[in-house]
Order: structure tokens, then C-alpha cells, then sequence
């Protein structure tokens, strides 16, 4: 439920004047002036905002685990939403305790607990579970615009939610909808500044809208982190040296940011790095080098085409010595 559907249903019950008229006459004689009266009517206005504002930001956010570990504790839950509903199928709550927990039994029983979920939105329920389960399940499923649609019901309940936020702006990104992504980001980044994973995103999707040099902000302040996101750092800065034409800025930068050979999941295929800087040193006229990197990335991906084709025209245009074969 959104705050606003909250504000017009409290609206519906308490703006009526004979409502306040009765209160004020019930508090007594002290609160017969007009001046009073706003005081006390003002007063109460704030105190029901802090209220409703307090339960927006609460720190306990109604996600779930998934899966769950305990599958017998789950099982029970089942079991007993079961029974509610064999007692009173019109009960909403039990119908979304069936769906979530269904959910938190993982991918397997997902199709079961999307029909008890929708089933009970279109049957009337408000709760916010709903919102965060489907859009989970939504983007297991590779249904992205209609998890992206949940997980936007869910953040206008509960916009502090850094996770699911996180989890929006990704697929903002993955859309194309480079504009959405970065409002997303930025939004994030307002509150942690330097957090080294919503700085690199902000820059990918700064680089995707071709905001080059508010990307290249994000980028230096992402090198100045250090350890793993400061290397992709000189990648990225790299990438766009190269774009931008600075070949032998582009080529250095690439080179400073490749992990030593054998190191753990870097977070960008060493195919990719290793193509840019065969790119780079092709574009600086240096052909052993970009041949030997060229090989590299075919070692990783035998089938990639335009390695190939690359090293098809190296061979042809720059041939090796006799002894070098």
C-alpha cells in the first residue's frame, strides 16, 4: 500500500468538520479561540506525519530470505496457510503467507507462489511482500519489465530500501534506460557516498547515456578506492581514452588495470580486456603486440569472430619472419 492510498483513506475518515468539532468540545473550554484551536490542529497534523514517517523508514524491511534453510519451518507455514484457507478460502493473509512462503522454498516452487500472490492482489491484498516476492521471481524468470514494475510498488513503501534500489537501477541499466538508471544511482550515492559499487554503476551508466566526462568523475573517484574497483577503474578510464581518440593513454591505463594471470573473477571477462588492448596497440601500429593479444582472447574464446578476422588481417598485412613461425 502507498503512502498516498494511506493519506486519502485517513482524509475520507477524519475530514469531516463535525469530526475536529466534536474533539475540540471534548478537550474542553481551555481550547474555545480560534488561535487555539489552529495550534492544537497544526500540532496534530505534525505528530500523524512523524507517525506515517516513522513506519515509512522503519528499519525492518519485509523482505525475505530465499530460500530458507529450515525447509521444516516452511513446510509447517504451508501447511498452516493451508488450513486457514480450507477454513475461509476469502482469507487474503492466509492466501500471501501461502505465496511467501512458496517463494522462500526457491525457483523451483517460483510458478506456485506467483499464482497465490497475484491471486491475492487481484483479490484485494495490500501487502508490500507481494511486491518485493514478484519482483524477485519476476527477474528469475528473465521478466524484467514486470520486475521492475514490482520492485517500484515496493520502493514507494519502503524507499530506504538500499537493496532493492539496487536491484531497480540494475535493471534500469540492463534496459537501456540509462537516464532511470542514473537518477537511481544518484539517489543511492546521496546517502553513501562512497560506496565503491554505486560509484562504478553510476559511471557504466553514466558511459551508456555518453555523459563521458561525469563518468570519468566517477571512474577517478572509484581508482582513488583501491583493491579490485580501482583496477576496473583504469579500465574503464582507458576505454574511454580510447574512444576519445588518446591511444597511448588508452593502451597504458589497460595495461595497468589486467589482474595477474590466473587471479580470481576480476568482474570483467579477461576476453573483453584482453580485445581492448589488442585494439590499442593495433591503433598505435604495433602488430606483435596486438597479435599476441589477439591470441589471448581467442585462447579464452576460440569462436570470437572478430578476433579472427583480426588476426586474419595482421597475418596479411604484417606476416611473420620465416623463423618466427
Amino acid at each position: 500500500m502507498t503512502v498516498g492510498s494511506h493519506r486519502c483513506a485517513a482524509e475520507g475518515a477524519y475530514g469531516r468538520p463535525r469530526f475536529w468539532r466534536g474533539l475540540l468540545a471534548g478537550l474542553g473550554p481551555g481550547l474555545s479561540s480560534p488561535r487555539a484551536r489552529i495550534f492544537l490542529l497544526v500540532g496534530l497534523g505534525s505528530a500523524c506525519a512523524a507517525v506515517c514517517v516513522g513506519l515509512m523508514r522503519s528499519s525492518r524491511l519485509p523482505r525475505l530470505p530465499m530460500p530458507v534453510s529450515d525447509g521444516t519451518r516452511v513446510e509447517a507455514a504451508i501447511a498452516a496457510a493451508q488450513e486457514r484457507l480450507r477454513a475461509d478460502p476469502q482469507d487474503l493473509g492466509a492466501l500471501v503467507d501461502l505465496g511467501t512462503s512458496h517463494f522462500r522454498k526457491g525457483a523451483e516452487f517460483f510458478p506456485d507462489a506467483v499464482n497465490e500472490l497475484e491471486d491475492a492482489r487481484r483479490l484485494g491484498a495490500l501487502d508490500v511482500r507481494i511486491f518485493y516476492c514478484l519482483g524477485v521471481m519476476y527477474q528469475e524468470m528473465g521478466l524484467f519489465p514486470f520486475a521492475l514494475e514490482e520492485y517500484q510498488r515496493y520502493l514507494r513503501n519502503y524507499p530506504q530500501d538500499k537493496e532493492v534500489r539496487l536491484l531497480a537501477a540494475k535493471l534500469f541499466y540492463r534496459q537501456g534506460d540509462f537516464s532511470a538508471a542514473i537518477k537511481e544511482y544518484e539517489r543511492l550515492r546521496y546517502h553513501d557516498p562512497n560506496d565503491p559499487l554505486i560509484i562504478e554503476n553510476l559511471g557504466l551508466s553514466l558511459l551508456g547515456a555518453k555523459l563521458s566526462e561525469r563518468a570519468v568523475e566517477c571512474f577517478q573517484q572509484l581508482k582513488g578506492s583501491g583493491g579490485l574497483p580501482g583496477q576496473r577503474a583504469e579500465f574503464y578510464l582507458g576505454q574511454i581514452d580510447f574512444e576519445a581518440g588518446r591511444m597511448q593513454q588508452a593502451l597504458e591505463a589497460m595495461l595497468r588495470s589486467l589482474p595477474p594471470e590466473g587471479a580470481a573473477d576480476f568482474g570483467i571477462p579477461m576476453d573483453r580486456m584482453f580485445s581492448s588492448v589488442a585494439m590499442a596497440f593495433q591503433k598505435l601500429g604495433r602488430a606483435e603486440e596486438a597479435r599476441e593479444y589477439w591470441q589471448k582472447v581467442l585462447k579464452l574464446s576460440p569462436s570470437d569472430a572478430k578476433a579472427r578476422a583480426a588476426l586474419k588481417d595482421l597475418n596479411r598485412r604484417f606476416p611473420r619472419k620465416r623463423q618466427e613461425r
